[in-house]
């Protein structure tokens, strides 16, 4: 065999093991959902990069962990990054000797990391409250970080000039062959998972090759002057500032399309007196018409007056924990069920769907027999930081890293988002429950999950509902504006069938994004949680206890 050839031989070689031995280690371990991150342990850079950082941000204990597995890590990454370069360099121009491509690796792999770590954040974020919004505030600026990024390690002085466009197309592809690879290992009958990783290695091998190549080999690079990486950094950090008024915007918007529930009545002779709960950063002012006294009642997060009625409640009212809420809601179904004698039927878009749930599993009135769940937010606290207080504990680093970046995207704004707010703490803190119980089935009510398509890229691959699901072409927060789901709404409260309808495109999503989340912390790994006995519908699909 030519060198070329036997170069590239060795070069697909060392792509398709390590995505092979992930995926074996994750299907000895039973650990399903993180399958679809096993073909990037060797992708190009630095999305190989970006796997790093999510295991590492998850899985350590103490500072002392964390401090050894992120230098650790770079150095690893380097290395390897190193020998690939090396096997992938076309003929046609001198290779520099191994030991300078691994000092350029090395120095790239520390820049590429800490680059890259804000973003990595985000998927912990994601990963903690499954919301697609904070999974494509990860996603997006990767795409745009990852052409700028491909020079690194290869050539010195990387950080100047533009990618060319052959760069650009490289990148874009093995986005797109990361996601697909996703799909196949989680679609293959399960003997042919490590088969199917080792599968996806071998493309990343023939990238890798075509990469270097349109490194080394260009005709020439623009801007060859102009140090622009830093530049496209600082400008894609700053979008980071702009999170909060985007989801005030967003929150603004969902308040505003969940106003249609007011004409629930038009779709059903509803004999249920209707409790409706908004989402995350909804509001109530009062003295809203038809809001206060059945068939539709505004659940309030601030409790209801001594009629009985819903008080005014703001934006940050809805930031306290999920237990705070459901017991509000329990004081508001007591007192309307005294007054009406109805029975009742509870109605929750996002965040008012967790309190639903828990509601139901902790402090049910006899008297809520359906409930519907819209926007159901599923699979959240499938990560863990401990509070700051705390020295040690799984994700340590992490959660102070949170703490840093939201208090300075946050400085300034009247409202903003906190890692340690009650509401985002009662589902870290509370993670078996959110991650086992939201699709499982409650005695004596009939319970339907209303899911909108975009959601779909927050969760891991296989719903494992047992509860009827009805998936939709729409966003978080925005289905009551079709009147198909008012529909199905004032039907399940009726008591009329209504079938379960699954969308192929859903889960497609799901398998393709499971590539981009980060991996969920095993129930039994962490004391914190006290549920080494419990199953763990976060990293494989459980049947659900027996109601």
């Amino acid at each position: 065999m030519r060198p070329a050839r036997v170069r590239l031989l060795w070069l697909l070689v060392l792509t398709a093991i390590p995505p092979a031995a992930v995926a074996g280690v994750l299907v000895a371990f039973d650990f399903t959902s993180a399958l679809g991150l096993a073909p990037q342990v060797s992708a190009i850079s630095p999305y190989a990069t970006f796997f790093d950082l999510r295991w590492v941000l998850v899985y350590h204990d103490s500072w002392a962990m964390f401090a050894v597995l992120l230098p650790g890590v770079i150095v690893l990454r380097g290395l390897y990054a190193a020998v690939l370069v090396a096997l992938a360099w076309p003929a046609q121009r001198p290779r520099p000797s191994y030991r300078r491509l691994a000092g350029r690796n090395l120095v790239y792999s520390a820049v590429a990391h800490l680059v890259l770590l804000p973003w990595a954040a985000m998927a912990v974020v994601a990963a903690d409250v499954s919301l697609a919004w904070y999974q494509l505030m990860e996603l997006v600026p990767l795409l745009i970080l990852t052409p700028w990024l491909q020079r690194g390690g290869i050539v010195p002085r990387w950080w100047y000039g533009l990618p060319s466009a052959g760069l650009v197309g490289w990148s874009l592809l093995n986005f797109a062959t990361l996601a697909l690879g996703a799909v196949l290992v989680w679609s293959v009958p399960h003997g042919w998972t490590v088969a199917a990783a080792a599968a996806t290695g071998v493309v990343n091998g023939l990238l890798w090759q075509r990469k270097v190549r349109a490194v080394v080999l260009p005709e020439r690079v623009r801007w060859s002057r102009v140090p622009v990486i830093p530049v496209v950094f600082a400008l894609t950090l700053a979008s980071l500032f702009f999170i909060d008024e985007i989801e005030a915007g967003g929150a603004r918007g969902a308040t505003l399309a969940t106003a249609p529930i007011e004409r629930l009545p038009e779709f059903g002779d509803l004999r249920h007196t209707v409790v409706f709960l908004g989402g995350y950063d909804s509001e109530y002012r009062g003295g809203e018409p038809g809001w206060a006294e059945p068939p539709v009642v505004r659940f309030s997060y601030q409790g209801t007056d001594e009629r009985g009625r819903p008080r005014p409640y703001t934006p940050a009212d809805t930031h306290q924990s999920v237990p705070t809420s459901a017991r509000l809601l329990a004081q508001q179904v007591e007192r309307l069920h005294t007054r009406t004698g109805r029975p009742v039927a509870l109605v929750g878009d996002s965040e008012g769907a967790l309190i639903i749930r828990y509601y139901l599993e902790r402090m049910r009135h006899p008297a809520v027999d359906s409930a519907v769940m819209l926007s159901h937010i599923l699979r959240a606290g499938r990560i863990y930081y401990p509070p700051p207080q705390a020295d040690t504990g799984w994700g340590v680093a992490t959660g102070w890293l949170l703490r840093n970046m939201f208090a300075v995207i946050g400085a300034g704004a009247p409202l903003r988002d906190d890692p340690e707010e009650p509401f985002i703490r009662s589902l870290v803190d509370e993670a078996p429950f959110y991650r086992n119980e939201m699709l499982c089935p409650v005695r004596g009510v009939r319970l339907i999950a209303i899911l909108p398509l975009n959601d779909a890229i927050s969760v891991p691959a296989e719903l494992n509902a047992e509860i009827p699901v009805v998936e939709v072409a729409g966003l978080h927060g925005q289905l009551l504006r079709q009147r198909r789901v008012l529909a199905i709404v004032a039907d399940h409260i009726a008591g009329k069938p209504v079938p379960e309808q699954t969308r192929w495109d859903y889960a497609l999503l799901e398998r393709a994004a499971g590539a981009w989340q980060a991996p969920p912390l095993p129930l039994a790994l962490n004391p914190a949680w006290r549920a080494e006995d419990q199953p763990d519908r976060a990293l494989r699909p459980e049947p659900c206890p027996p109601t």
